[in-house]
């Protein structure tokens, strides 16, 4: 085949062109950091970059599933730890209506003490968390699970609770099928083996009645009362925990998968840069090269 002009300029301008393209993605990889940054330049490693990308960003979402969670385990647990302060002040005040003097303005005094304390602890059991729901509603968090029935009145009946709302954990996914309880049931809480409203209820009439015998029968039930929440509380403190552990977990995991990632895509800094340097000092040469084959020839004149 005859070499003729116009092939040694197409030639050269190709050339020219590939040592430009080369150029362009060494100062991409040069200015982004990324030895890869579409699937042409590695579709092995593009793809394997792209599943540890898809990794942390479900690690990341587990983790923002543990700090959002951490505010209703805890709103969850305080109510519970206030609970038991209520039926502990509860007990000395029953203690010292049993001891006491037993007279009409001490009865009084001891009612009214105890009345607070019911309120309080009807309070404790509709606790909202603060990003909003009922914490002890189950997924019926939009509406107080508990609704008193009655009033305090000298020579009445106590009121009463209900519960109304539903009866469930609620759950959260914190890692790939490991699930974190962050309410509790709120009815197994303040209404399982013991009712504390009732136990609390019968204290206020025991006293209004200065019966002595059911003033020793309430404060055998709130014993059994503070036992029962103090066991919801270790239940929702273990789960505390285990977020604690899990979030450790996924921190060092996370940890990890950024790692693998910068091993399959960072670019080599200082390859890079020597790269750069090489392929424009060989633009340049060829350019040179070109300007003198492309000159022009003495049969151009003619």
């Amino acid at each position: 085949m005859r070499i003729t002009q116009s092939i040694i300029s197409r030639m050269g301008l190709a050339q020219i062109d590939g040592a430009r393209s080369r150029i362009v993605r060494t100062q991409e990889q040069a200015s982004t950091g990324l030895r890869i940054n579409r699937p042409s330049d590695d579709p092995t490693d593009y793809r394997t970059a792209r599943d540890l990308r898809d990794a942390m960003s479900q690690t990341e979402r587990f983790q923002r599933s543990i700090d959002l969670s951490r505010t209703r385990i805890r709103t969850t647990e305080n109510a519970i730890t206030d609970s038991l302060d209520l039926l502990a002040e509860a007990k000395v005040a029953a203690l010292a209506a049993r001891n006491g003097t037993a007279g009409d303005g001490d009865r009084a005094a001891r009612r009214m003490q105890v009345e607070s304390l019911f309120e309080s602890l009807l309070d404790n059991a509709n606790r909202v968390a603060p990003g909003g729901g009922y914490v002890f509603a189950g997924t019926a968090s939009d509406t107080a699970p508990f609704v008193q029935t009655g009033a305090f009145a000298a020579g009445s009946p106590a009121p009463t609770v209900g519960f109304v709302g539903e009866n469930s954990d609620l759950e959260v996914e914190i890692d790939e099928g490991v699930f974190m309880e962050v309410t509790l049931d709120g009815e197994r809480v303040f209404q399982g083996g013991v009712d504390v409203f009732s136990t609390v209820g019968n204290l206020w009439q025991a006293i209004d009645q200065g019966d002595e015998a059911a003033m020793d029968a309430a404060i055998g039930e709130l014993d059994l009362a503070m036992a029962q929440l103090r066991n919801e509380q270790s239940r929702i403190g273990n789960e505390e925990r285990k977020a604690d552990k899990r979030e450790e977990r996924l921190a060092l995991q996370l940890q990890e998968l950024t790692a693998q990632l910068s091993s399959v895509e960072d670019a080599d800094v200082f390859e890079v840069f020597s790269d750069l340097a090489a392929q424009e000092a060989a633009l340049q040469s060829s350019l040179q090269v070109a300007s003198r084959l492309l000159g022009p020839t003495l049969l151009e004149f003619l």
